[in-house]
């Protein structure tokens, strides 16, 4: 680094905010995009800028006195004109949105002489936007490729400033005309765009960027890969500008940043089991069915992660996975997924505790009051949801929620927890459920906290929609105080009891493509599952199962750190995938649920250890 230029670096250290610390920190959006190439994907300028690029580039040539868009000379065509593919767009672009902002990077092929005069001659017609020092426009005009040496810049207009791949050789003057820093990746490594840059490379590349920052300006690379992998890679760098050749791949991936990375504040923290009476061959008395709707192991590990390294389900050690298909789909809906738990048999999508026929199916529920135990059935969701009423209700479609409440009126189960109130209002005959289970003795509660304190052993639960509001929205331990309430209201009970307690959001947040809300409440069902499993533990007859119906979302998790409680997922889908989910269960019995089998077969296994086999 010559003189000049050291003095630059350190003056502009001195005085601009811009650290690679700060760059690593930095919140990107479809801003910090670069359409490179634009012009040869099929529509160009418009693709680039309606994804809300903020940079766009063309390569150009001066043919018969006006400019050409081509990336060789073989390529020219009269009809590809810079003003027809680019200004003309722009001009109209421009005087519809009066707030957009826009980097246009025209690349010189070849003879500066010749092009920058036609340049300035055909881009005239944008001058009210341009953006230069002392004129904080809308459009910022760089030229790149064979661009002029240092001792020309300063004979071009204030509003054409120059993309360069070197720091050396001018003056602080000069560097005023400097408006990018471009080098190629190769300068510092080469990477294919898989895997993760190792430590040598990152300090390589780390020390590029941070010279270019000192001295004040952006830079962007450019022979990058074009993958996920890469542009996460240019992000933790610093990188100002994020090349691409794939406008709405690199488009989305951006606009989703929000929603796809998530820092937990603080860990929260977990039970440390003591394994006494897990996989003791003895009979089991309660049993504890937690149900992770759309809980994929992806959902688990990403909250993991964001816990820094702990976990509740990830303490237990017996573990099997679950086949979730339904009896007529390859991917299950919760209606379907919840009734081969409940009932054991595969059903239709959409259909309820019946078979595909839409004959009803007896649940663990019954089966559990048969056997004199006490049951329960707590969601964070509407009662007549699909898991909560696989335990209780009998309909072929799952959106017949006036059928399925008036179902809870014969049903065996002693609590119920969940909100829905107006689904229980409907009258039949001049009855609602909600007068039917009065009659049948119930205490008819309608808040959480009421919930809480009530003395009564046979409850319907239906609190306001506020009380089961998403935990990112503040609702609250839900879930752990549930369990808490109704292992001490039913722990005594001489023959035990059967709970199904379900993390219904998980699956809110995997349809919603929004890690937050997977991995907030994961996390809310984990801490439940750390309450069951002290229980387990303190009770010593206990079987605790931990499940899902099936996977939300399809998601994959592109990069993270346990040490910061940093997650960062993609979901391929807002639907359910058909991943097998995991199975962990912990206590007595445990072990018989290792393996890879049919979500059917745990209510098979879990109805031999009620009938005492």
């Amino acid at each position: 680094m010559n003189n000049f230029t050291r003095t630059i670096a350190l003056s502009a250290l001195a005085t601009i905010c811009y650290t690679a610390t700060q760059a690593q920190t930095r919140a990107y959006t479809v801003a910090d995009a670069h359409s490179h190439n634009d012009y040869k994907n099929n529509i160009p300028f418009f693709r680039a800028y309606e994804k809300g690029f903020g940079s766009i580039e063309a390569d150009v040539y001066a043919v018969n006195g006006q400019l050409i868009v081509a990336h060789s000379k073989k390529e020219i065509t009269a009809n590809h004109s810079l003003k027809k593919l680019y200004i003309d767009p722009l001009i109209e672009k421009f005087q519809r949105d009066p707030k957009r902002q826009l980097r246009l990077l025209i690349e010189i092929k070849e003879d500066h002489k010749a092009v920058l005069p036609l340049v300035i001659k055909e881009l005239k017609p944008l001058e009210q936007y341009f953006s230069y020092p002392g004129n904080p426009g809308r459009l910022s005009i760089v030229m790149t490729g064979a661009v002029p040496p240092a001792d020309e810049v300063n004979n071009y207009p204030d509003w054409i400033s120059f993309d360069v791949d070197h720091l050396d050789g001018y003056t602080p003057n000069q560097w005023k005309k400097i408006g990018l820093v471009s080098y190629p990746i190769s300068k510092y490594i080469k990477w294919n765009g898989k895997g993760v840059l190792n430590r040598d490379e990152i300090a390589k590349i780390k020390a590029g960027i941070d010279s270019v920052h000192q001295a004040g300006k952006m830079i962007r690379f450019w022979e990058t890969p074009d993958t996920k992998s890469s542009w996460l890679a240019l992000m933790r760098l610093g990188v100002d500008v994020i090349g691409t050749d794939k406008i709405e791949e690199l488009g989305d991936f951006l606009n989703a940043q929000p929603t796809n990375t998530y820092v937990q504040p603080a860990p929260t923290t977990i039970y440390k089991p003591t394994y006494k009476t897990d996989g003791a061959n003895k009979k089991v008395k309660n049993i504890i069915l937690c149900i992770g709707d759309g809980m994929g192991l992806s959902q688990i590990y990403a909250t993991y992660t964001a816990n820094r390294g702990q976990l509740n389900i990830f303490q237990m050690q017996n573990i099997g996975f679950s086949i979730t298909n339904a009896a007529d789909a390859y991917i299950t809906d919760s209606a379907a997924g919840a009734t081969a738990i409940a009932s054991g048999q595969k059903t239709n999508d959409r259909a309820i505790g019946v078979d595909p026929e839409g004959n009803p199916l007896k649940s663990l529920a019954v089966y559990s009051t048969d056997a004199g135990k006490k049951t329960a059935d707590i969601v964070v969701c509407e009662l007549t949801d699909a898991t909560p009423a696989a335990f209780y209700a009998h309909q072929m479609e799952r959106g017949s929620t006036t059928a399925i409440a008036n179902d809870i009126t014969s049903s065996s189960i002693d609590i119920f927890l969940g909100s829905g109130y107006k689904d229980f209002t409907q009258k039949i005959n001049g009855l609602s459920p909600l007068d039917k289970m009065q009659q049948k003795g119930y205490t008819v509660i309608r808040s959480f906290n009421d919930f809480l304190n009530s003395p009564s052993k046979k409850i319907l639960a239906l609190v306001d929609d506020q009380e089961t509001r998403p935990k990112m929205h503040g609702r609250g331990d839900y879930l752990p105080q549930a369990f808490n309430k109704v292992a001490s209201t039913l722990k005594d009970e001489p023959n035990g009891f059967f709970v199904m307690i379900e993390g219904s959001q998980i699956d809110h947040g995997g349809h919603a493509n929004n890690i937050k809300q997977v991995i907030t409440e994961n996390n809310d069902f984990d801490q439940m599952v750390g309450k069951a499993l002290q229980f387990a533990d303190e009770d010593g007859e206990t079987l605790v199962i931990v499940t899902a119906d099936h996977e939300t979302g399809g998601l994959t998790l592109l990069d993270g750190s346990i040490k910061n409680g940093y997650v960062h997922g993609s979901f391929s889908t807002n639907d359910h995938t058909g991943t097998p989910v995991p199975v962990f269960a912990y206590g007595v019995h445990a072990g018989d649920f290792r393996g890879v089998y049919n979500n059917t077969e745990i209510f098979n296994k879990l109805l031999a250890l009620i009938k005492g086999k």
